[in-house]
């Protein structure tokens, strides 16, 4: 027998080598062969099962980092696939022997294994470590989650799992209330699990007398390492009734000056973090909406998501959300208890008369016929949109943060419950996707039930995401008679309520029927008795804004040559009677309502932030912002990158043109441009052999595209992208530049370094996956 086979047979027997009957399974093993060969398997087990007294050291032996860990009262060097290695040898061999120690010293990972074993055709990256879509995480809400002082500290632990087997763990941070370990994956660690956690390592080196007591931690969050799959990251709470872990904190930073630096390093990455938080919620594509149980009150616009914001307004400028969540959904949606909940929403609007109608249907209230149909109707107009709407309970804290700004925001904030987040997931460009399933043979009549009401419900308080006013130039309360005559000649008399240089807010004595954009015509008869010269009897404006009644009307004057002299009048007007006038007050959100809105936006964070900068000639991902547990699309994106940065070339390298440069072009009004990514991850053995992505234009047809994820769902997975990138035009917000003062306190030169990074911005992306609803409108769910 050769000695492979000799090898083979000892392998088998390594689980029986301590049971009584070893020496029966060995006989009958080797029945039929010579007695020698049961004499080699035999001395080949004792040899691996023998008790090793030999330290691994694979330093220099290994491309990882490598750490000094005390098993068995040895010193060992390993690194993270060595250190789970070692704890999965010794449970299968019953104990450190020369068994684990050849295993460890031959490890795949050694520079002699890979050198030999691998062929020149697997050394080749799938990405690379210099693209300029080498992305740094930053996870937001990091100042949300360190509401304490923690230490990062590499430090040996001893676990106790709850089934009692005991293992060897390295401290990552701890804080006063908890802490994170890196464990070896060769064990199956469970949600809400408590671990009993002994400070083995700082036992030693520690002058406190409580030190060696086990303390006791439940298991928050179970994390995968997205650098091998060796090891996972526990996050844990404290159970123990004890300030061991303060003490140890506290000990770490004996000296005035390390605690200083500890606490000044914190404030920095602190200031950093939120930096990028506030750029991301200033600049987001998504509509944060906050609903009192199911009455809609309030709405956080930003300059990227005016256009879905704007979207659900009708002719008269009124909006319909107050419809489109109506008490029924809201009921669905916003249950008490239920923390969240998400839906997909469709939508598409329909003039008649010259009335906009709204028509949306929320996925879970149709039918599958009349989805279809619905789907069939709609995606055949521009108008045509598909949305997510992810709802999220606000908890006590939360509630009460909120009601403290009721009297700064007109009672808008008082009593709220929730919190829902709008995504816009497909629009027109996406339209025949929903026109391939055969169109149903029901009457369009089943629609009507999914037609909004014109009647507008609910007052919504719209506020920007920043204290800094927005208004182009000042209003003032002023009352003068006018009347002013629509576009079929009819006319109507009235008064100006308020006033600026261009723009007119009026009430009429009787209602009039206008739409935005139509062109009236204004006469001033009590302003044309202050300048007979000027035209005031018929100045042109144009419609922004009629209330439901036609008797309130907002217009903004049409600028040209001969409107010049008019809007030079009222500005003079205003000028010469300041001391008359009185300013209409803007309302403004104040830093502490923004600082209470901040806090709970990002605990429900549903898409994936990306900033752009342009170092050179080259556009670079330099920032994504994320969760964790991480979701499986940027888990992939993980893996890819290098050093702890995430690899964004499946969604942009071969796409920079139009995901970048052509959207980020810094034009006047410009708004999110929006594209669909198909990322095909190919793998084997659960190894990732390949990675394929695609722009929807980049398919010939939708059999391709249809083609395309079948095979990746087949060889691996698929993942679709929307990505959304627009440029940076103002950065900074009211938050981040108090945030500067703080950091300057304490680093100037931090503080400068910072506010540099975050202008230097010069583009905004947001990612989200919408795999799930392409896979349905494709008719592809199983």
């Amino acid at each position: 027998m050769q000695q492979s086979e000799i090898l083979s047979l000892a392998e088998r027997l390594i689980s029986a080598y301590h049971a009584s009957d070893f020496d029966y399974l060995l006989s009958q093993m080797t029945e039929g062969e010579s007695p020698s060969l049961k004499l080699l398997v035999k001395m080949e087990l004792n040899r691996i099962m023998a008790p090793c007294t030999k330290s691994i050291d694979l330093r220099g032996r290994v491309d990882t980092e490598c750490h000094q860990y005390v098993l068995d009262g040895r010193k060992h060097w390993l690194d993270d696939i060595a250190f789970n290695a070692y704890q999965k040898g010794t449970i299968k061999f019953k104990g450190y022997t020369e068994g684990v120690w050849e295993n460890l010293i031959n490890s795949r990972n050694t520079f002699r294994t890979n050198n030999v074993n691998k062929p020149p055709a697997e050394t080749k990256e799938l990405t690379s470590a210099s693209s300029p879509y080498e992305a740094e995480p930053i996870n937001l809400g990091y100042d949300l989650k360190r509401k304490e002082n923690r230490l990062r500290l590499h430090s040996q632990v001893e676990v106790k799992a709850s089934k009692g087997q005991v293992l060897q763990a390295v401290t990552v941070d701890i804080s006063p209330s908890g802490a994170k370990f890196k464990v070896p994956s060769a064990f199956k660690y469970n949600l809400g699990e408590v671990i009993a956690v002994s400070f083995t390592e700082l036992a030693e080196k520690s002058s406190l007398t409580d030190v060696s007591d086990a303390v006791e931690f439940r298991v928050l969050g179970i994390d995968d390492s997205y650098e091998n799959n060796a090891v996972k990251y526990l996050r844990t709470i404290r159970l123990t009734d004890t300030n061991i872990m303060s003490q140890l904190i506290d000990e770490a930073l004996h000296s005035t000056s390390k605690k200083t630096q500890h606490e000044n390093q914190d404030k920095i990455i602190r200031a950093r973090s939120r930096g990028f938080e506030h750029t991301f919620l200033k600049h987001t594509c998504n509509l944060p909406l906050f609903f009192k149980e199911d009455e809609l009150k309030l709405a956080l616009l930003t300059d990227n998501n005016h256009p879905l914001w704007q979207y659900w307004h009708d002719e008269r400028n009124q909006h319909a959300l107050g419809t489109l969540f109506n008490e029924q959904r809201m009921k669905q949606l916003a249950k008490p208890g239920v923390k969240g909940t998400s839906t997909v929403i469709y939508s598409f609007t329909h003039v008649h008369q010259d009335k906009t109608l709204f028509y949306s249907m929320m996925l879970p209230e149709a039918s599958r016929e009349q989805r279809q149909l619905f789907w069939h109707v709609g995606a055949k107009r521009k108008s045509w949109k598909a949305f997510k709407f992810s709802v999220f309970e606000l908890s006590k804290e939360e509630r009460q943060a909120l009601a403290s700004h009721s009297d700064s925001l007109a009672q808008s904030s008082d009593g709220l419950t929730h919190c829902g987040i709008l995504q816009e997931i497909g629009d027109e460009e996406s339209a025949q996707d929903y026109l391939l399933s055969e169109k149903p043979r029901i009457a369009s009549s089943e629609l009507n039930r999914f037609r909004h009401p014109r009647k507008v419900i609910g007052n919504i308080q719209s506020i920007y995401f920043d204290s800094q006013s927005r208004r182009k130039e000042p209003r003032y309360q002023f009352k003068s008679p006018l009347q002013i005559t629509s576009p079929n000649d009819a006319s109507a008399n009235g008064s100006t309520v308020d006033l600026s240089k261009r723009g007119l807010s009026l009430a009429l004595e009787q209602p009039l029927v206008l739409k935005i954009d139509d062109l009236i015509s204004v006469n001033f008869s009590e302003l044309q008795l202050y300048d007979k010269k000027l035209p005031l009897s018929s100045v042109p404006y144009r419609v922004i804004r009629v209330s439901p009644n036609g008797k309130n009307v907002q217009l903004v004057i049409e600028e040209n040559s001969k409107t010049v002299r008019t809007i030079g009048f009222l500005n003079g007007l205003i000028e010469q009677n300041q001391d008359k006038l009185m300013k209409k007050k803007e309302l403004l959100p104040t830093n502490a309502l923004l600082e209470s809105l901040h806090n709970i936006l990002l605990s429900k964070i549903v898409s994936n932030p990306i900033f752009i900068d342009k170092p050179s000639s080259t556009l670079r991902t330099k920032v994504i912002g994320v969760n964790f547990p991480l979701p499986n699309h940027l888990m992939l994106l993980a893996k890819l990158g290098h050093e702890q940065h995430f690899s964004l070339e499946p969604i942009f390298k071969g796409h920079s043109n139009s995901l970048l440069a052509e959207p980020l072009r810094k034009i006047e009004g410009a708004e999110p441009q929006h594209h669909d990514v198909y990322i095909a991850a190919i793998k084997f053995a659960g190894k990732i052999q390949s990675v394929h992505s695609k722009l929807t234009k980049d398919f010939t047809s939708v059999k391709e595209r249809i083609l395309f994820i079948k095979k990746a769902q087949q060889m691996g997975e698929i993942y679709v992208l929307r990505v959304s990138t627009a440029p940076i035009f103002n950065p900074l917000s009211s938050l981040f530049q108090t945030d500067l003062e703080e950091l300057a306190k304490v680093s100037m030169h931090q503080a400068r370094k910072l506010e540099k990074e975050v202008t230097a911005f010069v583009g905004y992306g947001e990612a989200e996956d919408i795999t799930e609803e392409v896979l349905i409108r494709l008719e592809l769910t199983t």
